[in-house]
């Protein structure tokens, strides 16, 4: 997404993670239209939370993270971003 760091989006904003499937490292790109707490989890097919990406005060506009996984086995887990009161879910596809 060229540019897309002057952008501020209207609700918040997840976009397709990238690569996925991934093998052992996907990068994460999500925006928030206003400073706010913001919370990305990864959970496992039975719901655990496997990892806490981000836990943060965060300012508006898109922000970018990296995901290692290189100490999780393969298989599908779930991503959720939370903020502003809304709820974002995205799989994400690890292949070994």
């Amino acid at each position: 997404l060229s540019g897309s760091a002057n952008l501020i989006p209207d609700n918040i904003v997840l976009e397709s993670a990238y690569p996925n499937p991934f093998n052992p490292v996907t990068t994460i790109e999500f925006g928030i239209p206003e400073q706010s707490h913001v919370s990305l989890q990864v959970f496992d097919m039975n719901g655990r939370l496997i990892e806490t990406l981000i836990s943060a005060e965060m300012s508006e506009g898109f922000h970018q993270v990296q995901w290692n996984a290189e100490n999780r086995s393969s298989g599908i887990y779930m991503l959720r971003l939370e903020s502003l009161g809304q709820i974002k879910t995205q799989k994400l596809v690890l292949v070994k």
